[in-house]
Parts: C-alpha cells; structure tokens; sequence
C-alpha cells in the first residue's frame, strides 16, 4: 500500500547551519593564502567573505561539479585574484580542462577540509520537526549533493538516524525529482531546502509541495528568482502539520 505522504528534505543549511561552518573554514583558508602571497582582501566588516564568496561562486557557476568543485582550486583562484589578476581570467584559469591543483595549494585544501569536519547546529525546528514527522511513519528522506557519508555522520552525531528512511546523494533537477516521486509511489510529496532554484523550483515543477526555509548562503544565481508565491518558513517544524495532516 502507498504511503499518503513522504516527506524530502535538504540537509546542507537545512537541517544544520553548514553556512557557520563553512564561513569559519572559508576566512581560515582567507588568512592563510594571504599570508602565503603578502597580498591582503579588502577590509570589509565581513573581513573578506564577501570577497572570497564572490570568487567562489564564479568558480561553481561553470565548474562541472557545481558547489562541490575542489577547494584548492578556490586557494588558487583568490592567491590570482589578490594578486591582482582579473576574475574571469582566474575563473577560465582554474576551471579549464587542464587545470590541477599545484602542491602548494593541496595543504590549504587539506586543512579546509578539516575545518569542514566541525559539528554544525542543528537549525530551528529540525529536532522536534522530524520527531513529530517520523512518529507519524511518514517516510524522510534526505536529497544531498554532499557526499552521503557526512550526511549519515551528522545524522548519527544528532542523533537523528533512526528517524531518516534513506540518504540520497545526487545533482537535483526536475528528472531527479520526478525518478524521486515514482519511487515514493505516495498522494503528496513533500520537499524541504534552503535553496531556490534546486530544492524549491525544481521539486514543484515536478509536482512536489515544497517549502522554502532559507539559510546563511544564497548563490548569487538566485538573487533574481521570484518568490511572492514560494511557501517560506522560519522554523522547519512549520512544516508538520500540513506533512502530518496530508
């Protein structure tokens, strides 16, 4: 017999605050390729993450793996750039076919990535949310592009494991979701993320009720999406009454 309804959420900037983290490894990596090239970022408030985002997501916007593209090819690109190269000469520089990451570069994106192993916070709602939604037997299912292996690991870290039905890695589109909605074989779907165009846009287009709880990071790409119609939430435990009630 189908479920009535399973529910589909982010996990990244969703269930935790990935964004505290990352902007915490992103400044370390900052200071440190400063203090390798001599060349500082500008002395903003936000001591230079605007700068550094900004580098970051010209590199993802052409990069074949999006926002998972290396780190030590975002080290490369801001040693160019405070150097005082031209972004989109960076960009086409450390996105081209032949690019590697240089030896110097790979200890930065080491220690990045240690950094990136913190414990981050679950977000507002997330705990008592996902208890009420499981305590139903509404299946959840969590839809990453980060690699399924942190995801179960900050599950289990949360203590949340026992309450997910099944953790999927995958670059979301419109396809993914609608494979996603034959499998579930329920009346309503139900998708829950931080960001409008994969999580929020491509789920309704395929027929899902998504809510928009946004996060710390938004790409600039999205900055011009209109969501006058988009169902947004503040807390995530808004969400269980309608996923409950289904």
């Amino acid at each position: 017999m189908a479920n009535r309804a399973h529910l589909f959420t982010d996990a990244d900037n969703t269930l935790w605050d990935t964004d505290a983290v990352f902007a915490a490894a992103q400044l370390e990596m900052l200071r440190e390729i400063e203090r390798r090239t001599g060349h500082n970022a500008p002395a903003d408030a936000d001591r230079g993450l605007a700068f550094l985002r900004t580098v970051d997501q010209r590199i993802a916007a052409v990069h074949s793996d999006h926002l998972r593209y290396p780190p030590g090819l975002l080290a490369q690109g801001l040693a160019l750039v405070l150097a005082g190269k031209d972004i989109a000469e960076v960009v086409e520089r450390v996105t081209g076919p032949d690019a590697k990451i240089s030896g110097e570069f790979e200890q930065v994106q080491a220690q990045f990535l240690e950094s990136l192993k913190r414990i981050t916070p679950l977000r507002d709602g997330v705990r008592v949310g996902l208890q009420a939604i499981s305590a139903a037997h509404v299946p959840i299912t969590i839809v990453t592009e980060e690699r399924p292996e942190r995801c179960r690991w900050l599950l289990a870290e949360h203590g949340l494991e026992s309450l997910i039905t099944e953790v999927i890695s995958v670059r979301k589109s419109v396809e993914v979701y609608l494979g996603l909605k034959r499998k579930a074989r329920c009346e309503r779907c139900f998708m829950v993320g931080d960001q409008l165009d994969r999580d929020v846009q491509s789920a309704t287009a395929a027929g899902f009720l998504a809510f928009y709880f946004p996060g710390g990071f938004e790409p600039y790409w999205v900055t011009g999406i209109d969501t006058s119609s988009t169902r947004r939430i503040a807390r995530f435990d808004e969400i269980v009454a309608e996923v409950v009630g289904s």
